[in-house]
């Protein structure tokens, strides 16, 4: 007799599927409902940024995947790009170009099409550390952050639990997104 796939890891096969549809919705719509936290590490230039964003309040699930298209595009045009070289290889380099190319603006334009209307209303607060000499200096307001960045993350854990509603997760998304500056 064959067990089942689910008994064998013992994960029940109703926690299988939620964790396959919640990893397909992180890949495709990001970690967070409310935005993103993007860290640019510290290289060459001693300094790190790192940036909140926040969607407005409401934004679904559609609307979270174009901001997400958007915001990856340019790398991932990028990589596809290079792919298409090296798989089209035989065929002419003026063609493969244009090609190449003709995909990249495609995604570039998609992206802006798919999220004009949405691009306005996104807020972002950013904070730079900087090595200055013997020390570091953080230029932005990195009270609020990291209080705003605590309490997304807090917001986002107490829902994983099933301890909030969808309105009330709402509800604290919009409180930090009011708080943050307007573009």
């Amino acid at each position: 007799m064959t067990m089942h796939p689910h008994l064998q890891t013992g994960i029940p096969a109703d926690s299988a599927a939620r964790l396959l549809a919640r990893a397909a919705r992180r890949i495709s719509e990001g970690p967070h409902l409310w935005g993103a936290i993007d860290v640019t590490p510290t290289g060459r230039t001693s300094y790190c940024r790192t940036r909140l964003t926040v969607y407005p309040p409401g934004t679904n699930a559609a609307e979270r995947r174009a901001l997400r298209f958007y915001r990856n595009w340019p790398v991932a045009g990028a990589v596809l790009a290079l792919f298409l070289f090296l798989a089209l290889a035989e065929m002419p380099a003026l063609v493969v170009t244009s090609i190449a190319i003709s995909v990249y603006a495609a995604g570039i334009w998609a992206g802006h099409a798919a999220t004009r209307s949405l691009r306005p209303h996104v807020r972002r607060l950013t904070v730079l550390t900087a090595a200055t000499g013997q020390h570091f200096e953080t230029l932005g307001d990195i009270a609020f952050f990291q209080a705003a960045t605590d309490q997304l993350r807090a917001m986002d854990k107490l829902n994983d639990h099933g301890l909030l509603s969808a309105a009330e997760y709402e509800s604290y998304w919009a409180e930090i997104y009011d708080a943050l500056p307007a573009a």
